[in-house]
């Protein structure tokens, strides 16, 4: 498992915003410059990520059997305003959406912390629009990021541990004879917070809009965790 990185902590409770900046505009020759204010919202994300405290999904193993019954116990959407504190940003100030999960397993009792994390006027591209979606398991050091938007093909994030690629969308997927529709797919080529006999096997994530988590498939093991019962409240 990979130690240093910085863990999310779940207040109440998935998806990092790592929306990055523009460039100094309105400055004047002595260095000073004209205010900038920027609000970034999650939008698009929201839709496969909110569930509040109650719902619930649940899995069956399509190699076992065996049923995981996933229930948020903790929900956090909120707005972070932050003001840049370097030379090429102390005049401007962006507020950005934040938003947390928890996530209780039945089957190994472990809680999943989704997210997506800290964005900064320091960041030189801070206003793109991107959304990453990191998930820490608790009986691990482990942290991966099975979701991020824009869902563009071959778009591809790392944490310096394992490496996130998107897989596009498709139009509609059948998990478990029921039909889901505009899922996005994402290739993990280390997933290290998998409960397996393959410490790090490369994963597949599945996400549903309106939904979330569909499918996890266990590739290099070829097995996977497909939903079967659902209910998200909003």
């Amino acid at each position: 498992m990979k130690n240093g990185y910085v863990k999310i902590v779940l207040l109440v409770g998935l998806v990092i915003f790592l929306n990055n900046g523009c460039k100094p505009k309105d400055c004047k020759e002595d260095g000073s410059c004209a205010e900038e204010y920027y609000r970034i919202r999650i939008k698009e994300p929201k839709s496969y990520l909110w569930a509040l405290p109650g719902s619930y999904w649940i899995y069956k193993n399509t190699k076992t059997g065996d049923l995981d019954t996933q229930t948020c116990i903790g929900f956090l959407y909120d707005s972070v305003k932050v003001r840049g504190d370097q030379p090429n940003s102390s005049f401007i100030t962006i507020e950005y959406d934040v938003l947390r999960r928890t996530i209780k397993s039945s089957f190994n009792q472990w809680n999943y912390s989704d997210g997506n994390g800290p964005n900064s006027p320091n960041f030189e591209n801070f206003n793109s629009g991107r959304i990453i979606l990191h998930r820490i398991a608790s009986n691990t050091s482990g942290e991966i990021s099975p979701f991020f938007y824009p869902f563009n093909d071959g778009d591809a994030t790392s944490n310096g541990s394992s490496a996130t690629i998107s897989k596009g969308m498709d139009t509609s997927l059948i998990v478990q004879g029921n039909t889901y529709y505009n899922v996005a797919k994402f290739d993990i080529d280390m997933d290290d917070i998998w409960y397996s006999t393959n410490q790090y096997p490369n994963a597949i994530y599945y996400w549903a809009k309106d939904v979330g988590l569909i499918k996890r498939w266990n590739k290099s093991e070829n097995y996977s965790w497909e939903l079967i019962e659902y209910n998200i409240l909003k």
